[in-house]
């Protein structure tokens, strides 16, 4: 190919400008050109403004985020009482985080902001991780204290020898001597500290006495204890002696009760409640009992012969009963494991209070039917504990369904033997009796026992459970009531002095003296239902405390016509004597 020749120059170039010179000056702002430049700086002045603003934005985000990492290291260090110690770890350990988060940021202005926000906050954050340790080194300080307090307090109360009591009241003053110095608690809160620690010690002392019924001794420790908060102290003294006379009043009237006496009728029960003399009464025999190692069966029946003479009921056999029939009614039966222990224990109970014939005393209609059904059950058809309580609560659930059942046969002989009955013993409420008898028979039926063993065992229980006194047929329940006016006889004599004193020509034997529960009594007409008015037009419904103080009223008054009568007796006899000595003649005769 033939080659293409090139030019290559050998000159150089030079600072003149190529073209033709001139003098001529013109003013960049004269031109059209010019316009423009204002605008362009307000554009330059935004763009810088709004980068500053988003760095500063950027900046503060970040800011936040960091913040939150060191809320989170202060936290963790806010039961640390050290406050030096809780510095130097927070600044090792956010310093770490700080430069580690800073080598991240490339833009340097957006760094800069960053430092300048951290170094603002950084006082902040040390102030409070000193702040948190404060208050550490105050709670634990106080933790502490108190520990220390309580263990002393302890030993106090554990030692029998005084002079280690001494001691150990000693140390609680040193802990509070010491506690004050290095809290500069002050004089005054160190003496009412050491008040404190006195007060508590001379009230433990007294505590234990009152435990063992030394009320005297409790008040005389109170009394000479010293340097002690006297208005806490006169308090625990009231206190004292206003439980000793509750002490003394209970266990009076609990000693009338062991006597066979009801101590609350003819008085104002003082110092104490009948609750209370009852529970007292129950935790003492029940506590002989478990003594004795009693069984169930047994401590019922220690219990109530104690109670029987006086007309009362044990209160913890009447919540036994009632809170086992509640336990029944919501218990499945699945399996004996199910079976609530205050059943087991109620059904033990009942068993011994059905032998004596007081069942019925502690229990309502359905309380009786219940405990009756579970008795009847393991007795004559010999199932056991769980079975039979299993089979008295389907019972229970099916009541009304069962006791319609067939059996009217004997049901009605059962019936014409109980008004046989009564016309041997002229009984005047026959229905009540009636009701009575048809309501255990269909127990019986209920559960499996012919309608002949039924009417047999019927009659049984009636001959153990029913009295009749004045020709009324009275439920034991109901006769155990009437012990408020002494033996069962006074029940007539009673009636007939209320009727005196209150209806005008009342014949006698048109009425009769009825318990109607609820711890109320009532004059009743035998020919109807109807309530009694007296001459006032009051009904004549009374209290046992009302039966008590009106047979009190009517023996007085017999022992007033009793000690006139001897008195009329000696005044003949005087009057006779004087004459003998005038006439020399024993006058005597007619």
């Amino acid at each position: 190919m033939p080659k293409i020749p090139t030019f290559t120059s050998t000159s150089t170039p030079t600072e003149q400008v190529g073209s033709v010179k001139t003098n001529l000056q013109i003013s960049p702002t004269n031109t059209t050109a010019a316009t423009l430049l204002p605008a362009a700086k307000a554009i330059d002045e935004f763009y810088i403004k709004q980068r500053d603003n988003n760095e500063k934005l950027e900046a503060k985000k970040k800011f936040f985020e960091m913040k939150s990492e060191s809320d989170k290291i202060i936290d963790s260090l806010k039961n640390n009482p050290d406050d030096d110690v809780s510095v130097n770890l927070y600044n090792e350990e956010f310093n770490l985080f700080k430069n580690q988060q800073l080598s991240q940021i490339k833009n340097k202005r957006v760094k800069k902001k960053l430092e300048i926000l951290l170094d603002y906050d950084q006082s902040e954050s040390v102030y409070k991780v000193k702040s948190n340790s404060f208050k550490a080194f105050e709670e634990q300080n106080l933790s502490i204290y108190n520990t220390e307090q309580n263990t002393y307090a302890a030993e106090y109360s554990l030692a029998t020898d005084p002079k280690m009591k001494e001691a150990a009241k000693t140390k609680r003053i040193e802990s509070a001597t010491e506690f004050s110095n290095m809290n500069n608690m002050g004089k005054s809160w160190l003496d009412k500290e050491i008040q404190t620690i006195n007060t508590d010690s001379a009230i433990f002392d007294a505590d234990i006495a009152i435990a063992n019924k030394n009320y005297v001794k409790a008040k005389e420790i109170l009394s000479n204890a010293k340097n002690v908060d006297s208005e806490e102290i006169q308090k625990r003294i009231i206190k004292i002696e206003k439980e000793g006379l509750e002490y003394d009043a209970t266990s009076f009237y609990t000693s009338q009760i062991f006597d066979g006496k009801n101590p609350f009728l003819g008085t104002t029960i003082q110092n104490t409640t009948e609750k209370k003399v009852l529970q007292n009464t129950d935790n003492l025999l029940l506590a002989n009992a478990a003594k004795n190692n009693f069984s169930v069966g047994e401590t019922f029946a220690y219990v109530d012969r104690v109670y029987t003479p006086t007309g009362l009921l044990s209160n913890y056999y009447e919540d036994l009963f009632s809170s086992a029939y509640t336990a029944g009614s919501s218990t499945t039966f699945d399996n004996a494991a199910d079976i609530p222990n205050v059943i087991n224990e109620a059904v033990a109970a009942a068993e011994a209070a059905e032998v004596d014939g007081r069942l019925n005393v502690y229990t309502t209609d359905d309380e009786e039917r219940f405990f009756k059904n579970v008795i009847i059950l393991k007795k004559v058809l010999g199932l056991d504990n769980f079975q039979a309580m299993k089979q008295a609560k389907d019972f229970e659930i099916n009541y009304d369904k069962r006791i319609m059942q067939g059996a009217n046969k004997q049901r009605n002989k059962l019936m014409g033997d109980v008004e046989d009955k009564f016309d041997e013993i002229k009984g005047t409420n026959i229905q009540d009796v009636r009701g009575y008898a048809n309501k255990i028979f269909n127990i019986y039926v209920a559960n499996g026992i012919s309608a002949y063993q039924a009417k047999e065992q019927v009659k049984e229980d009636l001959e153990k459970n029913i009295i009749v006194v004045d020709d009324y047929a009275y439920l034991k329940r109901d006769i155990d009531a009437f012990k408020s006016i002494g033996a069962l006889g006074q029940v007539k004599v009673v009636k007939e002095y209320i009727l005196e004193n209150n209806i005008t020509d009342a014949e006698e034997e048109d009425y009769y003296l009825r318990y109607n529960g609820g711890g109320q009594f009532e004059i009743r007409r035998r020919v109807d239902i109807s309530p009694v008015y007296n001459d006032e037009g009051e009904p004549m419904i009374y209290y046992a405390k009302d039966l008590y103080e009106i047979n009190q009223e009517r023996m007085s008054k017999i022992e007033k016509e009793e000690r006139k009568k001897v008195f009329e007796k000696q005044e003949r006899k005087q009057i006779l004597k004087e004459a003998q000595e005038v006439t020399g003649f024993d006058i005597t005769g007619s």
